[in-house]
């Protein structure tokens, strides 16, 4: 029975497989023991306490299912079983539901027990079985299923909960943790997505001097740099930053600028990723940007490009396929970079590129200040206890701990970008951070202190930036014209990729499309899309859809579903073959 039962588990998990072919019969049975009840079921039982349900493992198994699930016909995408005992809880999950079922079991002694006695194969050949001992491979597998507005249900042997309370309570928190964040992600992709892609292709088309910003790796080696978000406590050190101007490089945020300008202060460089929306903060006087070298974000938004600039840098990000495409026709001349959910944490990502030792940030809160969310003095109008609304935008909250210990209410995307702030400086363990809030999100990896105080510490000196960039326009090889080239043959290699698929969509709707087998033709024209990269990248949130609507019965809904892509897929065809 062992050998069948670890074959099916290495089809879905070959970690877990693995480990089980290292535990023996013997060593897994030193705590475990199955002794039959009255009923002639089997119950399983460590050290004398029993892990199965009683007095009826099978009884219990339904009882619970209609408790925990509330009933077999609620929407539930996602059940998560914490236990395996002799399987019986497992086996009424997967025969009363039709979703996916996720196993979670922390001792793998149970594991191989059970796999010597019942055959659990079953369980395996539709695809809707995952099993693991490991607690991050269980949320990093929901993680990679979970779509947004999908429900989640809970399983668990009642008597192994009792025994592993810290456990089931901290399976729970880190799934709805996966959760959050993925909801933040799968929303943002699904309202840039086809945003980022356009920007892509778009910032491509019309000539602009620029440089890929690895050109000025190291250029500011060991500097003191300014990272300045628009957060309010920008406000409260904008004087202090004025008088150590010369001190440091700067490196800010399009939503900082007019209170920079307003004070006296021209940044270095200022960072751009947002794709939409930009122009709303660029309401100053536009001779002011003459000075500022920008450093935009491929996918960012395209009136970026109208504005004057001192210089222009690209930011090609790793989780970009154009980026991806266009790096490979430069030979090496363009190096892909970390994307980040701010902009405030690419405009830290840029300042350690560029060499920058001492990192101070100011503007970076990550919270609210009396009802203020931005250093210009956006209002936060709270709605209810769990969400805010900022500029007409309601955005739901979260609670963080602050700088002083206190839990303070933040956005759930903030929450997301503190997490991205922690993981970036874990890695970086040759820089020295700073951050001059008073009363925002802790931080890990940062130091809180005021400017004076810092500057005692790090002694910045006097940095030119305008002699350095000054020097490397002066000296570079790079020739800006080759890479507005090689970005259009990129475009036109795709649109020549996509003319099958288009044609093929032509035939569908004059052939197929009240066919009784049309989701069948569609699917085959569908699982074609990879052949252009870019198109997939444009259409992933529907593809993921597509994964799950194979197995719905609701006919009406595929049609729609495939009159829906099919529109996208010939409207960004149109695009590409305009744009080229």
């Amino acid at each position: 029975m062992f050998k069948k039962n670890l074959e099916a588990i290495r089809k879905v998990n070959k970690v877990l497989a693995y480990k089980l072919e290292h535990v023996t019969l013997e060593e897994a049975s030193r705590n475990l023991s199955a002794i039959k009840n009255e009923f002639g079921e089997y119950i399983l039982t460590r050290n004398n306490k029993y892990v199965d349900d009683t007095p009826s493992p099978i009884a219990s198994a339904k009882a619970i299912y209609a408790e925990q699930i509330k009933s077999a016909t609620s929407r539930h995408d996602f059940i998560v079983i914490f236990g395996l005992g002799l399987g019986n809880l497992l086996d009424y999950a997967h025969t009363e539901s039709v979703t996916q079922l996720i196993l979670y079991e922390p001792e793998i002694d149970i594991i191989r027990f059970t796999c010597e006695y019942v055959d659990l194969t079953k369980y395996f050949k539709d695809g809707r079985l995952y099993i693991t001992n490991n607690l991050t491979d269980c949320t990093k597998y929901i993680g990679k299923k979970y779509l947004l507005e999908d429900k989640i249900e809970f399983l668990f042997l009642k008597n192994y909960v009792l025994q592993k309370p810290s456990e089931f309570t901290v399976l729970t928190e880190r799934i709805f943790e996966t959760c959050q964040e993925k909801i933040v992600d799968m929303n943002t992709i699904k309202k840039m997505s086809k945003i980022w892609i356009d920007n892509s292709i778009k910032s491509f088309t019309n000539f602009k001097q620029r440089y890929p910003v690895n050109l000025l790796e190291n250029r500011f080696k060991n500097k003191a740099a300014l990272v300045l978000g628009a957060g309010p406590s920008l406000k409260d050190n904008i004087e202090k930053i004025k008088q150590n101007r010369e001190k440091f490089v700067i490196f800010t945020v399009h939503r900082t600028l007019e209170t920079l300008r307003k004070n006296g202060i021209t940044p270095d460089f200022c960072v751009i990723v947002d794709a939409q929306w930009v122009k709303q903060s660029f309401t100053q006087d536009l001779e002011y940007l003459k000075e500022v070298n920008f450093i935009v974000d491929i996918k960012a938004d395209n009136y970026v490009y109208s504005l004057p600039c001192k210089n222009l840098f690209t930011y090609f990000t790793k989780n970009s396929i154009c980026a991806q495409k266009i790096a490979t026709k430069m030979l090496g001349e363009i190096k892909l970079l970390e994307s980040a959910g701010t902009s405030t944490i690419t405009a830290y990502k840029c300042a350690r590129l560029l060499g920058c030792k001492n990192i101070i940030f100011a503007g970076v809160d990550l919270a609210f200040k009396n009802d203020t969310a931005y250093c210009d003095d956006k209002n936060v109008v709270t709605n209810t206890q769990s969400s805010v609304k900022i500029q007409n935008i309601v955005h739901e909250t979260t609670e963080i701990k602050s700088i002083t210990g206190e839990y303070i209410k933040t956005r759930v995307d903030y929450a997301c970008f503190i997490k991205q702030f922690e993981a970036f400086f874990a890695q970086d363990k040759n820089v020295n951070l700073f951050n001059l809030t008073t009363f925002g999100a802790f931080i890990n990896g940062m130091k809180y202190d005021n400017l004076e105080n810092i500057i005692q510490i790090i002694k910045p000196e006097k940095t030119d930036a305008r002699e350095i960039l000054d020097n490397f326009i002066d000296t570079t090889t790079f020739n800006p014209q080759k890479l507005i080239d090689k970005a259009k043959e990129v475009f036109k290699e795709e649109e020549a990729r996509i003319q099958p698929l288009i044609n093929a969509i032509d035939e569908w709707f004059e052939m197929y499309l009240e066919h009784p087998s049309f989701f069948d033709y569609a699917t085959n024209i569908i699982t074609k899309i990879t052949s252009s990269m870019i198109l997939s990248e444009y259409v992933q949130i529907e593809l993921l859809r597509f994964t799950k609507l194979v197995l719905d019965k609701d006919e009406e809904k595929k049609k729609m579903f495939v009159l829906e892509l099919f529109k996208q897929i010939k409207t960004f065809y149109k695009n590409l073959n305009n744009l080229t």
